[in-house]
């Protein structure tokens, strides 16, 4: 995991990263549309557990992934703003170690997937079979998985989680 220090790129892959979201970290109706996504929201723990880990670098390293890129998505004062991650479990470690607590978003160059962590949720984004295989199963199961967890944590319908998880499983 390398920092990207060039001002110019960090504004570039910020810019990149803003034009697929609102709010910052939930990616926007529009581009998720657009672009034949599909979106779903996984428990997030700081932020990638061991097993999504283990899932999710084969995955993307089968569909031709060496690197990816890692942008803050809130103000982090004097710590980098971007990195430059390898598909590699050893550098998503460290990313949880190093950015586990703060907003970010993983996304490949092109972006044709995406993951924005927060510290409710992370959102796996990319087309059905990549996304299937960054998850390690259907994407309707994944789905449900989370609608479970978001119910046990949710006293009310309107509640984030449970918004969250209405709204992606609606596109």
């Amino acid at each position: 995991m390398i920092p990207i220090k060039t001002e110019s790129e960090v504004r570039r892959l910020q810019a990149l990263a803003s034009e697929m979201t609102t709010n910052g970290y939930e990616f926007g109706t529009a581009w998720v549309r657009k672009h034949g996504w599909k979106v779903v929201p996984v428990e997030d723990g700081n932020h990638f557990a061991p097993q999504e880990i283990t899932t999710l670098v084969p995955a993307l390293q089968q569909a031709c992934y060496g690197e990816c890129f890692a942008v803050a998505t809130e103000p982090l004062g004097d710590l980098p703003a971007c990195y430059r991650v390898s598909i590699t479990e050893e550098d998503l470690r460290n990313f949880n170690a190093e950015c586990g607590l703060f907003r970010y978003i993983l996304m490949d160059g092109a972006r044709s997937w995406a993951v924005s962590c927060n510290e409710f949720y992370n959102l796996f984004a990319a087309g059905p079979t990549l996304l299937e295989a960054m998850l390690g199963r259907t994407i309707e199961s994944a789905r449900q998985e989370y609608l479970s967890f978001a119910m046990q944590l949710s006293k009310h319908p309107d509640e984030p989680l449970l918004r969250i998880a209405r709204h992606y499983a609606e596109l």
